[in-house]
This record gives C-alpha cells, structure tokens and sequence, in this order.
C-alpha cells in the first residue's frame, strides 16, 4: 500500500488548543468589558473639572470615594457639583419619566444597599415630582431620603430643591430651609462649601435693603471663592441683578460678562448672566435691535444651560416672549407662541407662567 509523504514542517495547532484561544481571548474581552462597564462615571467639580472613568464606592456627606484604574481615591463632598453614574439610566429606566416608579425602583435601591444609586435615584424621584407638579410628594421623597440616609452625600440636595421650590413660589419656609441648612452643616462639621451654601440661601431669602443686600453678597463671594466657586459665581450674579436694579447698570453688565466668559462657570450663574445681560437690554432706550439682542440672550438660557434651576429656565422663556414681542421680527407671533407654550407645558406651576397667563 502506498502513502502520501510524511507532513513537514512545525506541527499543526490541534482543534482543543485552538478551541482554549479562542475561549481566553473571549474572556479577556469580557473582562475588558466588564471593567469599563464597572468604572463609567463621573464626578463633575465645581472647578469645571470631570473626573472620569471611574466607579463611584461611596457618597457620604464628607466625602465621596471612587475606584480609578487599580487605585481608590477620594475627594471632598462640598467639591462635587455632580455625581453621574454610568448605570443610572440603566436602572432607572422604568422611571426616567415617571416619578413614581423612579421612587419605586430608588426604594429597591434602598433595600439593596445600593446607596449610591439610592441616593440618586431618589434626588431623581424629588425632581420628577417638581416637574409634575407634585410639590408635597416631592417633599415627601426628600424627607424619605434625609431618614434614609442621615450622613448622605446628597443630603445638600435636600435643601437645594426644597429651597428652590420655596422661593419660586415666594414662601417664607426657603428661609426656614435656609436656617436648617447652615445649622445642620455647622452642627454636622460638614465640608466649608456647605455652610457657604447655605449663608448664600439665607442672604436670598431674607428680606433686606438692596445696599445691605449687596454688602452680604460682596462678602459672600469673597467667602466662597476658595471654597465652593459655584456659590461665588451665583452670588455675583444676584449682585449683578442688585446693582441692575438700583442704576448701576455698567457695573452689573462687567459681572454678568465675566461670568459668560469663565469657561468653569456652572449653568445656573450661565442662565442669570444671560438673563442680566437681555433686561439690560430688553430695558433700555435701544429700540427693536436692543429687543432682538434681548431675544437671543434668552433664548441661550434655554438652549445653553439645561442644567439651570427651572425657575431661571421659565424666567427666560417668559423675558423671551416679551421681547419677542418689542422686536416684532420676521415670525416673532410664532416665537412668542412657541415660548409660552415650553413655558406653559414645561413650568406650569412657575411664578412666570401665571405672570404670563394674565397678561
């Protein structure tokens, strides 16, 4: 019988050890995967910085700890202006526009011992509830989270919503709020940036002349400069808007500029500077090019700053409409139409609709 030749040359790779390849390479890449998916938020600073690529472990109201690379880092809670979690629409998919089940899935979070996500999720239900127009179940959630979490990094949030929503429906409690807050963040040896926070609420809400407003605003931003720029930034903003309103306009104009030009300015102070800079504006002897310059500064408030608190948002929209009107442009009925229905549909229950419903 006769056989072919004898093969030559290296042996060939058998089928078990090209199956094993083929399975480590599949599990490396699971593995690469895997670890991109564990380490995909981010922390946004109040320097404008982001910290990315990153898995956030812990969320306290001193501290807020995250795993980078192989290492485990922390920074200051008062120094995070915003935690975002990889997964968060993941989990709270259900729930991304619908308040009650986003409080329903946050509550698993709760029994999970999810905390960060909880924590969040939570902040996230409040905020539905707001734009719904559910304020008590709104203060509801906040309450439940404070309990829930009592040396929580979002604890600061708690205050912040219930103050915003306070003062947009011109309340006495937004100074109340603002009282506790500073009590608790001075009782509770919380961050420095906190009990800044909280001066600043309280120097908004408390009914003062404008010069001894404007003396409390002064020392705030010099206070919070070093410790929460966010804060700084705002309070040169309602010390712009002061001094607009008692005639010193070129003053106020040099604030509202210089906060559009800082590139780590946070979107609310974004929002007044465009808002201060349009009345300006919109106020003056410029006739209809001052109304259209008017216009466009508003409109960036809502094109430009989607993170702005709402009543700032509606603000625009309503200053919009007005000055729409005063240019009277190529379609301006359509722009003014199209400004109150975002202003009616979006921030129903806002001061500014009802100022714009009755005229």
């Amino acid at each position: 019988m006769m056989f072919g030749p004898l093969p030559t040359g290296p042996p060939t790779t058998s089928r078990f050890e090209m199956t094993a390849k083929i399975l480590a390479a599949s599990l490396l890449t699971l593995l690469a995967a895997a670890a991109a998916t564990a380490q995909s938020d981010k922390l946004h600073l109040v320097n404008g910085s982001v910290i990315e690529k990153c898995k956030v472990t812990e969320y306290g109201i001193r501290s807020v700890r995250y795993d980078r690379g192989s290492g485990n880092e922390s920074v200051e809670t008062d120094r995070v202006a915003k935690v975002e979690l990889g997964k968060f629409k993941t989990v709270y998919a259900r729930g991304l526009k619908d308040a009650a089940m986003m409080l329903t899935l946050a509550r698993e979070q709760v029994e999970a011992k999810a905390s960060v996500m909880a924590q969040l999720g939570l902040v996230g239900a409040a905020n539905g509830f707001l734009d719904e127009g559910d304020p008590a179940q709104a203060v509801a959630t906040l309450n439940e989270l404070a309990k829930a979490f009592p040396e929580g990094g979002a604890l600061p949030e708690v205050y912040r919503l219930k103050f915003e929503y306070y003062m947009g429906a011109g309340s006495p409690d937004a100074f109340k709020v603002a009282k506790k807050y500073e009590q608790d963040a001075i009782g509770g040896a919380w961050p420095d940036g906190f009990a800044v926070e909280a001066a600043f609420f309280q120097a908004l809400s408390e009914k003062s002349s404008p010069a001894d407003f404007q003396r409390k605003l002064k020392s705030l931003v010099g206070r919070a400069r070093s410790t929460n720029p966010v804060v700084a930034g705002r309070a040169n903003i309602e010390l712009a808007h002061s001094m607009r309103k008692t005639g010193s306009v070129d003053e106020a104009r040099r604030i509202y500029e210089d906060i559009v030009n800082k590139e780590a300015a946070d979107d609310s102070a974004r929002a007044g500077a465009y808002l201060g800079l349009g009345l300006i504006d919109l106020e003056g002897e410029g006739g209809k090019e001052a109304a259209r310059k008017a216009l466009l500064m508003f409109l960036r408030v809502r094109l430009e700053t989607a993170d702005a608190w709402p009543s700032l948002q509606a603000e625009a929209l309503y200053h919009a409409s007005q000055a729409a009107r005063k240019w009277q442009g190529p379609e301006y009925r359509y722009i003014v139409g199209r400004c109150r229905g975002m202003l009616f549909n979006d921030f129903p229950n806002s001061e500014w609709a009802k100022l714009a419903k009755s005229r």
